[in-house]
C-alpha cells in the first residue's frame, strides 16, 4: 500500500507471486500499460483480486462487453458543453502536443471505466447471488473506492496527492466533486493522472462548473447507471463460474463494488466524456 493511493491499493512495483501475475493478466486483457486502482485495491483483500477476475475476466474482448460499453459510452448527452479553442489552450501553456497526450490518456480512460463499469456490476450479481443461496442477508453497504481507470498511452505515473501542490490538488479535489451522488473517500484516478497538466485542470473546472451547478452531470451519470444495470443483467449469464469466497472476503468485495459501481464509476464515464469534448479534435488518437 502507499499514501499515493486515496484508498488500500497495492503498488504494481510491489506486487509479488499472484498477485504480479493476475496484474499482468489485466494488463494483457485490457491493453493497457499499468493495473487500474480497482484492481489494485481487491488485491489488498484475500482472494478478491483472483476471485473477481476470475468471474469477469472471460467478458473482456468479447463482443458483448464491447458493445454495451460503446453504447454506455455514447448514450452520454451534454447538449450545453462547450468545446475550448485550441488558442486559449495554447494561451494557457498547454500545447499540441500536450493536448494530444491529453485526449488519449481521457479515451484511454472512458473505454476502461466502461468496460469495468460492467464487468464490477456483472461481479457484484454474481456475490448477492451467491449470499441469497447461501440464506445469508447482506446490506446495501456505502462504498469507499474509486474507479482506477487505466490509461494505454505510455505510462504516465499516478502522481501521489502529497506531491501535488496545494492549487494543483484542490483544483483535483473541486473537480472530483463534480456531479458526485453520494460521499466517498476516494478521489478518481483520472483527475490525478491529469494532474501533470494543471492549466488543462483549471480550464476544465471553469468549463464544466456550469453543468455541475445544474445538475446535468449527475442527472447523466443517472442514467448511465440504470443503463448499466440493464447491460449487466444480460452479461451476467456469461460469468466464469468460481467457487465462493469466504463471508469475510466476499463482504469486503461486496462494498469495494457496490461502491465503485454507485458512486465512482459511472460518474467517470460521464466526466471523461465531458472532459475530452472539452478538446478539439486533431487527427485520429494514438
Amino acid at each position: 500500500m502507499s499514501g499515493a493511493d486515496p484508498i488500500p491499493a497495492i503498488r504494481e512495483e510491489d506486487a509479488t507471486g499472484e498477485i504480479a501475475a493476475l496484474f499482468a493478466d489485466l494488463r494483457t486483457a485490457l491493453g493497457v500499460p499499468f493495473v487500474n486502482l480497482i484492481w489494485r485495491h481487491l488485491a489488498t483483500i484475500p482472494g478478491g483480486l483472483a476471485w473477481t477476475w476470475g468471474v469477469v475476466g472471460p467478458l473482456y474482448g468479447t463482443a458483448a462487453l464491447s458493445a454495451a460499453a460503446a453504447e454506455l459510452r455514447g448514450l452520454v448527452a451534454l447538449p450545453d458543453l462547450a468545446t475550448i479553442p485550441d488558442h486559449a489552450f495554447d494561451a494557457a501553456g498547454v500545447d499540441a502536443e500536450a493536448r494530444a497526450a491529453i485526449r488519449n490518456l481521457i479515451a484511454d480512460y472512458n473505454t476502461a471505466n466502461a468496460a469495468n463499469f460492467l464487468a464490477m456490476l456483472v461481479a457484484l450479481a454474481v456475490l448477492r447471488d451467491e449470499a441469497r443461496a447461501a440464506g445469508e442477508t447482506r446490506g446495501e453497504t456505502v462504498g469507499r473506492t474509486a474507479d482506477g481507470a487505466v490509461g494505454s498511452v505510455p505510462a504516465i505515473p499516478l502522481p501521489a496527492l502529497a506531491d501535488l501542490s496545494p492549487p494543483v490538488l484542490a483544483l483535483v479535489r473541486d473537480l472530483d466533486g463534480f456531479g458526485r451522488l453520494g460521499e466517498s473517500a476516494a478521489i478518481a484516478s483520472l483527475y490525478r493522472h491529469l494532474a501533470h497538466w494543471p492549466p488543462y485542470l483549471a480550464l476544465a473546472r471553469t468549463a464544466l462548473s456550469p453543468l455541475h451547478r445544474s445538475g446535468a452531470l449527475a442527472a447523466e451519470q443517472e442514467r448511465v447507471i440504470a443503463a448499466g444495470r440493464r447491460h449487466a443483467a444480460a452479461l451476467a449469464p456469461r460469468a466464469a463460474a468460481r467457487p465462493p469466497l469466504d463471508a469475510s472476503s466476499a463482504d469486503r468485495v461486496v462494498e469495494a463494488l457496490d461502491g465503485f459501481t454507485r458512486l465512482m464509476i459511472g460518474r467517470m464515464i460521464v466526466m471523461g466524456t465531458a472532459l475530452h469534448g472539452l478538446l478539439e479534435a486533431e487527427g485520429p488518437a494514438r
